[in-house]
């Protein structure tokens, strides 16, 4: 790329991609937060929840919602037994 300044590979950014992983500063930090569609960590496969998966392709809200009754993996706590 020898004079050549790559662009942001964000849709319609046309500023230098400076910021790391192809995209400008200001998109670079979108993606940092999670609030671009191709987020940082993986998120939950429930549409519009942009939470990190704790368990089953869920965050812990809608792991608990989808699967009543069962624990994720970072519960540790012994059931009560009776």
């Amino acid at each position: 790329m020898a004079g050549e300044e790559a662009t942001c590979k964000h849709d319609r950014c046309s500023s230098a991609a400076t910021g790391g992983k192809g995209y400008c500063a200001r998109h670079y930090a979108a993606w940092k937060r999670g609030k671009l569609p191709k987020a940082r960590y993986k998120t939950c496969r429930v549409e519009g929840c942009r939470k990190v998966i704790t368990s089953r392709g869920r965050c812990a809200e809608h792991f608990a919602r989808d699967f009543t009754g069962k624990r994720t993996a970072s519960e540790t706590a012994p059931a009560a037994a009776e």
